[in-house]
């Protein structure tokens, strides 16, 4: 019933010129130091891992051998953290907090001694364990599939008998909370949870057993059908507001790997080859990526990876890094697992030489223009940030917050990106390369802050880091936060 996931050179960086300060001076800003802003590089992070996690800034990796889970950073390596991974007869997967302290998975249950859903945490270096739902299945009695991108709410499996299990969700107010069955005598699982735990997707066994794909809102569950009612298959991602989820694809639509969104339905995402089969198994936090295999009936790593967009359809993930001038070597990337909520790094697993590699791929920023990356804190009211004005040299740079109380807000501005939890929010700023806080006026179309680009193409290339903030009274700091903005400035 509770089968396993699937199966499961030294990293090299060329700098980027850093930002000229002129071009600070002109905006308002002073610059002591430019940090350096990676280009794209492929690192290979051991033979026989199954890498299943990226933070929200693509600095920490997580996954799992056939014994034990690992956590990788660019300083440490891999670091070997216990746990009960699939290879011991228990299932879970490991999932990353956006900020890289968390991840979820199972543990031996300290007063039950069986495997339980839990949560790793590395600032203390150690396991929790969140018990079960009073029965078990071999030596499990629950499991651990999914965590909250700001850490708080596990979600996996947890036995209801010996040949039945649930969709559970946990956190520390509600301990384990059983989202049920929509089919009498049938099982749940749940793999996967948006920013803040209130959109978990998985699976319900269907009456011959069939996983269908299904989501909780609120713990209110929705089946995935085609437009023609036909049902489809298990929800492995979802981005970070819970509004895009993404499965595996059935004979019903020709095996696709699919996403689904309620304004658009279902989108099939088509094939590598006519023969294949098709998942998604990653989304960037604002649903504009995704990430799966597309590969023969057989064996998880005998397939292709790929990445999704809707400008250029399903591309072969090694022809993603050829066309970034990125070396992989031998390394077939036959299984990506995660993507960063920017969508430049993914991790998983792969073949080199016959061999079972994990990998970790960081694809080069886009060439110039506004991009969007992280997910800031989870108001009332979603504030996006996003570029509506010119991105070249000579234009005006207009950075728009919507969805802002009263339309007022602010606009933070840096040399760099960051990864700093505040409350319920995520600082997606370098507070060391901060330039300041701008104040945006409000406007029929949200809250602006403009700046003039000077008219010099030596300007082109550089790069400025945004967020926005405002006030938000249904936050309990009073205070939401944006997603990031890079501009890239043209030529």
């Amino acid at each position: 019933m509770d089968a396993p996931s699937p199966p499961s050179p030294p990293e090299t960086a060329t700098p980027q010129r850093p930002m000229h300060p002129r071009l600070l001076a002109s905006l308002g800003f002073s610059l002591l130091s430019a940090p350096l802003w990676a280009q794209g590089s492929f690192t290979i992070l051991g033979n026989s891992l199954t890498p299943s996690a990226v933070s929200a800034d693509g600095s920490v990796v997580a996954g799992y051998n056939l014994s034990q889970y690992f956590r990788w950073t660019p300083a440490g390596g891999v670091q070997f953290v216990g746990g009960l991974a699939a290879g011991n007869g228990v299932g879970g997967s490991a999932t990353l907090s956006y900020d890289g302290r968390y991840f979820s998975g199972t543990s031996l249950g300290p007063q039950s001694g069986l495997a339980e859903i839990s949560r790793y945490d590395a600032a203390v270096g150690a396991w929790s364990a969140f018990g079960g739902l009073g029965a078990s299945s071999g030596a499990e009695t629950s499991s651990g599939w999914g965590l909250s991108g700001d850490g708080r709410q596990a979600v996996g499996l947890g036995w209801i008998s010996a040949g039945s299990a649930n969709a559970i969700r946990w956190t520390q107010a509600t301990g384990l909370v059983n989202l049920g069955t929509t089919v009498p005598n049938r099982s749940t699982r749940a793999n996967a949870t948006d920013f803040d735990g209130d959109v978990v997707v998985g699976w319900q066994d269907g009456p011959t057993g069939f996983r269908q794909g299904a989501f909780w809102t609120n713990g209110v569950q929705t089946l995935i059908s085609s437009a023609g009612g036909a049902p489809l298959g298990e929800l492995g991602a979802v981005s970070a507001d819970g509004e895009w989820v993404g499965g595996i694809g059935v004979s019903s639509n020709n095996f696709q790997a699919y996403l689904w969104n309620a304004s658009t339905g279902v989108i099939d995402l088509g094939h590598l080859q006519p023969t294949f089969r098709g998942s998604v198994t990653g989304i960037s936090a604002d649903g504009r990526i995704a990430v799966g295999f597309d590969r023969p009936f057989g064996p998880a790593l005998f397939g292709r990876g790929f990445l999704w967009t809707a400008a250029t359809g399903m591309v072969d993930l090694n022809t993603v890094a050829t066309n970034a001038g990125i070396n992989v070597g031998n390394a077939v990337l036959s299984l990506p697992l995660a993507i960063s909520a920017d969508g430049l790094t993914i991790v998983g697993a792969g073949l080199a030489g016959g061999q079972s590699i994990g990998w970790r791929l960081v694809l080069p920023p886009a060439s110039c223009g506004y991009q969007g990356y992280g997910y800031g804190a989870a108001a009332a009211n979603e504030l996006v940030l996003t570029g509506q004005g010119s991105a070249n040299v000579g234009g005006i740079a207009r950075f728009v917050l919507t969805n802002a109380f009263n339309d007022t807000g602010s606009i933070g501005l840096a040399a760099a990106p960051g990864n700093l939890p505040l409350g319920d929010a995520v600082v997606l700023l370098d507070v060391g390369s901060l330039f300041g806080v701008f104040g945006a006026n409000p406007a029929p179309a949200g809250a602006v802050f403009s700046a003039a680009i000077p008219n010099n193409p030596i300007w082109a290339g550089t790069s400025i880091f945004a967020q926005g903030l405002a006030f938000e009274p249904s936050q309990p700091g009073l205070l939401a936060l944006s997603n990031g903005l890079r501009l890239t400035i043209c030529p």
